[in-house]
């Protein structure tokens, strides 16, 4: 596994982190479902690029450029990600974002793939038959991020389900596809897995001291980790010893 690599991963584990953004409004089913749809059309398209990344090496030549063209299209997707599903009249620029971006994605995936497999004709029909599904969901993709709300969670749901359970048929029609080094496959999903759980965990510290800075700024309403209590009245320290004062005559 080279640097240039853990880069590319790293592009990957950002636009993971941004569906946390997506996902910080209140927890209803129906956000839920949606954060989980981005989440795994993310994941997919980076376990795509790891066996591309099984059949030639990523960071010589034309692939190369390749791989930078697909991070800068990961690193546009991320930024729009936390408004990726407009409601009402919102503006659906973000969500059309997202679908053409995940498009150059899997269609670079395709063509990396594609170019790395010279030599190997029933890899390259795979491939090619594997594309078929991937290009007409792209028609759901866009239609989906036009039409915004529910539509929008169906028809990219639609999308997913189509690539994949498409791909693994393929796959088993063929015989699946060879995995040339199991110890990279493993290697590279244990490094992306080991950031986002080290991004995630830095995080947590920002986010206590924000807690415990509203707690201090606010002593008379303090409200932290969701809970919201008031601080009990007391009279002034005058009038107390005025009426103790009073009571004692």
């Amino acid at each position: 596994m080279t640097p240039f690599e853990i880069f590319f991963d790293l592009v990957f584990v950002f636009a993971l982190i941004q569906v946390t953004s997506f996902m910080a409004k209140p927890p209803t089913p129906l956000i839920l479902v949606q954060g989980l749809v981005v989440l795994l059309l993310l994941w997919f398209s980076f376990a795509a690029y790891t066996w591309v990344g099984n059949q030639v090496r990523l960071d010589v030549g034309l692939v190369r450029a390749g791989m930078f063209v697909a991070m800068a299209a990961i690193f546009v997707a991320a930024q729009v990600i936390p408004g990726a599903w407009p409601h009402g009249k919102q503006n659906t620029s973000g969500a059309l974002t997202l679908a053409l971006a995940y498009i150059v994605v899997r269609a670079l995936h395709t063509a990396l793939y594609y170019y790395g497999s010279a030599g190997n004709r029933r890899l390259r029909v795979q491939i090619l038959l594997f594309a078929i599904p991937a290009a007409v969901a792209s028609v759901p993709l866009i239609l989906g991020a036009a039409l915004g709300g529910i539509a929008q969670t169906v028809l990219w749901a639609a999308a997913l389900l189509l690539v994949e359970a498409a791909g693994g048929r393929v796959a088993v029609v063929f015989g699946g596809f060879v995995l040339r080094s199991p110890s990279y496959f493993a290697e590279r999903h244990g490094v992306v897995l080991i950031i986002a759980l080290g991004v995630s965990l830095i995080s947590v510290g920002p986010a206590g001291r924000s807690c415990s800075q509203r707690c201090s700024a606010s002593p008379r309403r303090r409200v932290c980790g969701g809970s919201t209590s008031k601080t009990p009245h007391l009279p002034p320290v005058k009038h107390w010893r005025e009426g103790t004062a009073n009571a004692g005559r």
